[in-house]
């Protein structure tokens, strides 16, 4: 699986769902954008992790298909729904109460950053 180059809106990450799983990327847009406002921005956390970690498609190169990284994205957005719903339910409070979801998700999302910056 790889971001599409031509069906992209932002990153190319719903264009290249789409075009993996031959359904309109529309509905996989509509989809992020409908869970990413009711899980607070989970979602579209779990969209910029997609972005930096799927890589482009070319037009010049084909690459041959990677069903391992589709295999990855599904894992990741059950992951993301599991960590939500645990997080809705108080699964992730410190033993002062404060809420330690978003901080989680904030060092995820720069241990990749940072890990795709090593590797370019």
């Amino acid at each position: 699986m790889t971001r599409s180059f031509t069906d992209r809106l932002f990153g190319g990450v719903c264009g290249g769902l789409g075009a993996v799983m031959h359904i309109s990327a529309w509905w996989f847009r509509a989809a992020f954008l409908i869970l990413g406002v009711v899980t607070s921005g989970t979602f579209i956390a779990l969209y910029l992790l997609l972005w930096w970690i799927i890589p482009q498609e070319s037009l010049v190169d084909k690459r041959r298909a990677r069903p391992e990284r589709l295999l990855m994205v599904i894992l990741l957005i059950i992951a993301t729904l599991i960590g939500w719903l645990a997080a809705a339910n108080g699964s992730f409070r410190a033993e002062s109460g404060q809420d330690l979801f978003w901080p989680i998700i904030a060092l995820i999302l720069a241990v990749v950053f940072f890990l795709k910056q090593v590797r370019s």
